[in-house]
């Protein structure tokens, strides 16, 4: 069985390849919530980090400062970087590599510098005074001796902080260093089966992950140089998360682990890309600098937009970190954020959906429908000829449906059971796996309703006309009644505020992903959009022919028993005017809606932390019901789903 054909609304932006991973130990890492966590895009660095050699040179006369050669420096490991000053006497913020930072960098004694200087790597011997916890970030303040000015802290910006490999704490009984684990081999417990060797590990929030290389790839292994390493093998590989009751033995003398994975697990990861190494590098090198012209168009936008402040984190941090800004600022689709922040500029009218509902005109297309009959439908001829012409539809693939779901604790539950619905009316109606469907969840449900649907067999749908994508989020801007004054927010100098920008978005995302040129080519007519919330009769043939029989370009649902919010919604729209939705970005309408934020700001070359009291940002929001301003009231049409 294929894997769902996935896309994402980000983008990345890449020159290197790099990852993160956090040491690890089973009483941390157990509790994995989902057997298939969503991997975020591969992070990717724009630059090496800004070099601070020319402090490490100069404090040479203040302090006796041994240089390491190459062969000591191999005994040396990163567990930080040096990411900013902080405050006037020369303390720095350190971004952590390791799962021990309260020894790191909050235990005086020796450490090392390392940055890069005319082409070559310096590292010197510094002594940490004293630091601790930065309150309300991911970072320490530290204190170096020597370093006593703020103009003597930016010099070590971008500096790597090395301890000697033999001094790692102690292990538990019951732990085990993540680095320990590379280079094992990964068994299938039941059979047997050698699935390939642990190349590294991972951390991206949720969990740690083995990236495991299949077969015999021992020789692909990348070879550990720090607490958490950043650099990735190549070569076809798949992803376990490292839990219990996935990963169940482990035998360190035999370095060998007996893994129990789940039915369609080592399935649903595994690359599919079986093309030669030359021509992946070759294929990687055009995807790279396609990537890299979008980051440095996205740059010049930035500073047109007078938003030159988010350009700010990559002139320091770690190469992380900076990998990090560069794709989220790459993944920002700027004709429709510059639409965002012109469209709220100014008052405009908006037609919500309950005036249009009342209004004279769109009641001259009204249908009532009885819940009951959309469950039993055959046993009302009443719409006998609106069921037959919506089979029609169906069957012809003439039919799409968008699903949007929310962020909830329940949203998987909520998924498989509406989809399970949809697979017993597919197989009343004859027309199974006929329709194209499309899923846009929150980032952090992707991999679980990609591993659902593998797991239940698509509920009866072509997994070749299967989408699932992420949302669409746009950066938060600072409230301001002028449009050159609102200014892009940030959550630390490399992390952008941005939120969901709503449900309006999906056009945007359709084009972005190409799924709109495929659903044109397909032949699709009519487009089901409809809220997960809502609980929609999802491609049921009686909604697609109804609205067929009105002639219309969009179909509004209505379900009378239930409470709806501007959240709720079911439409059906025409082929012909989602593409005209989704041709002019100006069509959609944005609310700018009042919120309030803690952000940083860059004054006078530092990171300032603001703590607001107040509203002090707008989110940029959009409704998909807003199509409804651009239809002709004699195209619309209403239907009323009613309980008898």
């Amino acid at each position: 069985m294929a894997p769902p054909a996935t896309a994402s609304a980000s983008a990345s932006a890449p020159v290197s390849l790099l990852f993160l991973s956090l040491p690890l130990s089973p009483s941390s890492c157990r509790g994995l919530p989902a057997p298939h966590t969503h991997l975020p895009p591969r992070r990717l660095a724009l630059a090496p980090a800004r070099p601070g050699a020319a402090l490490l040179s100069s404090l040479g006369d203040a302090q006796e400062e041994e240089e390491y050669d190459d062969e000591e420096e191999e005994e040396l490991v990163v567990v930080g970087y040096v990411s900013g000053a902080h405050g006037v006497r020369g303390d720095v913020l350190v971004s952590p590599r390791t799962d021990f930072p309260q020894l790191r960098f909050a235990t005086p004694g020796k450490r090392w510098l390392r940055a890069r200087a005319a082409g070559k790597q310096q590292v010197k011997e510094f002594e940490l005074v004293r630091g601790r916890a930065h309150t309300g970030k991911k970072s320490w303040i530290v204190t170096f001796d020597g370093v006593d000015s703020v103009d003597e802290a930016r010099q070590i910006v971008g500096s790597a902080i090395l301890v000697k490999a033999g001094d790692r704490p102690k292990m538990e009984e019951d732990e085990i260093y993540s680095l320990d684990l590379v280079g094992m081999r990964v068994i299938v417990k039941d059979t047997g089966k050698l699935v390939g060797t642990v190349g590294q590990v991972f951390n991206f929030g949720a969990g740690d992950l083995l990236q495991v290389m299949v077969g015999g790839t021992e020789d692909t292994v990348s070879q550990p140089n720090s607490e958490n390493q950043d650099s990735t093998p190549s070569g076809e590989h798949v992803w376990i998360p490292f839990a219990e009751d996935i990963v169940p033995d482990i035998d360190m003398e035999s370095r060998e682990m007996w893994i129990t994975p789940p039915k369609g697990l080592l399935e649903l990861n595994a690359r599919s890309d079986k093309r030669s190494k030359k021509e992946r590098r070759a294929m990687e090198w055009k995807e790279k600098k396609r990537l890299q012209r979008r980051v440095i168009a996205a740059k010049k936008i930035l500073s047109e937009m007078d938003q030159g402040h988010v350009l700010e984190g990559l002139l320091s941090g770690d190469k992380v970190q900076k990998a990090s800004l560069a794709e989220q600022i790459g993944s920002i689709d700027f004709q429709l954020f510059r639409h965002a922040m012109h469209s709220v500029s100014r008052p405009i009218g908006s037609l919500s959906k309950d005036v249009f509902v009342k209004s004279s005109s769109s009641r001259k297309k009204l249908m009532r429908i009885p819940y009951e009959t959309l469950l039993n439908h055959e046993e009302n001829a009443n719409f006998a000829s609106e069921l037959n012409e919506g089979a029609g539809i169906i069957q012809k693939s003439k039919a799409a449906t968008i699903l949007i779901t929310n962020d909830s604790d329940t949203l998987d539950a909520e998924f498989q059971g509406l989809l399970n619905s949809f697979n017993k009316l597919m197989k009343v109606e004859e027309t199974r796996g006929s329709i194209p469907f499309v899923i846009v969840c929150p980032a952090g449900h992707v991999g679980s309703v990609q591993n659902c649907l593998v797991e239940n067999d698509y509920f009866g749908l072509d997994s070749q006309k299967v989408w699932v994508l992420e949302e669409m989020k746009l950066p938060i801007v600072s409230m301001s009644s002028k449009l050159n004054s609102r200014k892009i927010l940030l959550k630390s100098p490399w992390e952008i505020l941005q939120k969901p920008a709503g449900t309006g978005v999906i056009f945007s995302l359709l084009s972005s992903n190409k799924i709109l040129d495929t659903l044109n080519e397909m032949g699709v007519e009519y487009v089901q959009i409809c809220s997960l919330s809502n609980k929609p009769n999802i491609g049921h043939p009686l909604l697609f022919g109804a609205v067929s029989s009105f002639g219309a370009d969009a179909g509004l649902m209505l379900r009378k028993s239930s409470k709806e919010t501007e959240d709720d919604f079911d439409l059906i729209l025409s082929m012909n005017h989602v593409n005209k939705m989704c041709r002019d970005v100006t069509k959609l309408r944005f609310s700018a809606q009042q919120e309030q934020h803690v952000h940083v700001e860059h004054v006078d070359g530092q990171w300032v932390d603001v703590q607001p009291e107040a509203t002090n940002c707008h989110r940029l929001h959009a409704e998909v019901t807003s199509v409804l301003n651009y239809c002709s009231p004699d195209k619309v049409c209403v239907i009323e789903i009613v309980q008898q």
